[in-house]
């Protein structure tokens, strides 16, 4: 497989409908309305790295949702030498703004948004084809359902990958064509205690690390971490309510034009935190993958099986309340 991070970039980013939201509230997942993408600090991280081609060029980020006559993510300007970015919320299974049903997820992103213009199959007719889940849990299970059924619609192979766990975007998302990814154990129950119990998040890391470590001897240790992540957080909160744009594009344009300086900041004291965590935290573990290709998996879409697939779609829908958080 080629290199991603050397590849010109297409750049697409699902955000939530009034549909989608409705049938997360019907499902008992969700009780809010999530963030738009303009609004949702998250997204627009990975998105205001990802989108840097050069000190003054920017690749052009293509927002899509699902709606009753969903518009697909429009291909025509796509490039012999593009790796495709689906960004978005989502866990082990599914894209958040597809929806709560799994299966239905996947066929809304493939079928509405990825192959209804015509111009995937056309463009890519014969040529190499890389996508990459960049935002999603979906090393765990939404890349394989992806790379069947586009192996189908195209009437060719493909490689599409995803992450292994919840991920950031940080500085090396601009340079490495990734997110940071949060390593299981420990980390993901502080992050997001309802995915994993404490006692399975400990042996995850003493397996890891090789020695002992309880959470509840390094209390003191995670509360001072925790409050220094949501001290950086609310920062990039405040800096989402005081955009005017609501266009994706524009907004990014708004934060480059007028935020620079204080966002940058804020995405470098992030990602020092949480990559000196476990010396300069004194947690006694890391947060992060030091090597970021090893949060990552891939597969073709020749190679993933019917009981893969299978197994995908009988996920039961999750009670907990997480919409949108998946990533930092």
């Amino acid at each position: 497989m080629s290199d991603i991070s050397t590849m010109s970039r297409f750049i697409a980013v699902a955000g939530p409908s009034d549909i989608t939201t409705k049938e997360w509230i019907k499902s008992g997942r969700l009780t809010y309305n999530p963030s738009p993408i303009h609004k949702d600090y998250a997204l627009m991280k990975v998105l205001s790295m990802l989108r840097m081609k050069s000190k003054t060029e920017r690749y052009a980020v293509h927002p899509f949702k699902w709606e009753k006559s969903p518009t697909p993510i429009d291909f025509s300007s796509l490039e012999d030498s593009d790796a495709i970015f689906i960004v978005g919320h989502g866990d082990d299974n599914r894209l958040y703004a597809m929806g709560p049903n799994v299966k239905e997820n996947v066929r809304r992103l493939v079928e509405d948004m990825l192959t209804a213009d015509g111009n995937l199959k056309k463009k890519r007719a014969e040529k190499d084809l890389i996508i990459v889940l960049l935002s999603c849990r979906s090393g765990l299970g939404l890349y394989k359902p992806v790379a069947q059924s586009l192996f189908k619609a195209l009437g060719r192979d493909l490689t599409v990958g995803g992450a292994v766990g919840f991920t950031f975007g940080s500085p090396r998302t601009h340079i490495n064509a990734r997110n940071e990814v949060l390593i299981k154990g420990i980390p993901w129950f502080i992050e997001f205690p309802f995915y994993i119990s404490k006692s399975e998040a400990e042996k995850e890391t003493e397996k890891r690390e090789g020695k002992k470590i309880k959470y509840d001897d390094k209390v003191k240790e995670i509360k001072a971490f925790e409050k220094a992540k949501e001290k950086i957080e609310t920062g990039l909160g405040n800096i989402m309510n005081k955009l005017k744009s609501t266009e994706v594009n524009k907004a990014l344009d708004e934060i480059e034009k007028d935020f620079e300086s204080d966002w940058n900041a804020l995405i470098w004291s992030q990602f020092r935190l949480y990559s000196t965590a476990k010396t300069k935290s004194n947690l006694e573990f890391d947060m992060w993958y030091d090597l970021i290709t090893e949060g990552y998996v891939w597969t073709t879409g020749k190679k993933v099986t019917s009981a893969e697939v299978a197994a995908v779609f009988a996920a039961p829908v999750s009670t907990v309340d997480d919409i949108g958080i998946s990533i930092k």
